[in-house]
């Protein structure tokens, strides 16, 4: 019987807090960001330290993330995402890659969205990817890509970043009260 109880607390503690519509999922995404991780040019390259910065607006069940990502002399690559929720299904573009613009399709299971990335065939036959956006905990944000290895056909992770909301140029809000007792704000949420 004590077991069980103290079961109860820990499964209930490992229940997501995910938000339970779409609009306000991408909201949770919504703001400055800056991040850093590893990123692989192809599958079958080594993997290169980034620093990444994006910003991301969200307008009802839409999402425009925009940024760089920068390896201090290898490279320099904007990176944008543009997403639509529709009920529980998601699509929209990826920018990033020198193949040009990808289709992204997918679903959120409670904090993560998971997109399946085709990007145009040009010539050397399509590829396909995955890619993992995860808010697990407020004011972080992770991206992952998965592709398959072109000589081994083993899942390869070709780009891990974590992202924290960046908290220069925020707005605040200051409440005081003024002579006569009246509560004032000042400022922006």
């Amino acid at each position: 019987m004590s077991k069980a109880l103290l079961a109860l607390p820990l499964a209930l503690m490992s229940l997501s807090a995910a938000p339970a519509t779409e609009k306000d999922f991408l909201q949770t995404l919504s703001g400055s960001w800056q991040g850093s991780g590893q990123v692989r040019l192809r599958p079958d390259t080594a993997p290169v330290p980034v620093v990444c910065t994006l910003r991301s607006r969200s307008k009802g069940a839409s999402l425009n993330l925009d940024g760089n990502c920068r390896a201090k002399i290898v490279f320099s690559r904007r990176i944008g995402v543009d997403l639509r929720a529709e009920g529980a299904r998601y699509s929209g573009t990826y920018v990033g890659s020198r193949r040009g613009a990808a289709s992204l399709a997918g679903r959120r299971s409670g904090d993560t969205v998971t997109l399946q990335i085709n990007w145009p065939d040009r010539g050397s036959g399509a590829r396909v990817a995955t890619m993992q956006v995860a808010s697990r905990i407020a004011g972080k944000m992770r991206i992952v890509t998965v592709e398959r290895h072109p000589q081994t056909g083993n899942r390869v992770v070709t780009a891990d970043i974590a992202f924290s909301r960046n908290q220069t140029g925020l707005f605040y809000r200051r409440t005081f009260f003024e002579p006569g007792g009246i509560l004032r704000c000042v400022g922006e949420p």
